[in-house]
């Protein structure tokens, strides 16, 4: 996502310390991003499932492979 323009947001600090807690390691714009990803990734899955008559395991490999796309593509 580098290189996109950002937003400024007002965010739970209760919810941003759990995920802090979840993964330390990353700093909070990328907890949010992915978080972001992970929400769409599920969104996406339900849609094409829908779309293509697809059982839910079919749907989620598709949605994972598309992921694994993207994050290969950064």
């Amino acid at each position: 996502m580098s290189g996109s323009r950002t937003t400024p947001i007002d965010f739970d600090a209760d919810l941003l310390a759990e995920l802090r807690a979840e993964d330390p390691g990353k700093g909070d714009r990328e907890l949010l991003e992915d978080l972001a990803i992970r929400r769409l990734g599920i969104a996406t899955a339900r849609r094409t499932r829908a779309r293509f008559d697809l059982t839910e395991q079919e749907a989620t490999e598709l949605a994972l492979r598309a992921v694994r796309e993207v994050r290969a593509a950064r």
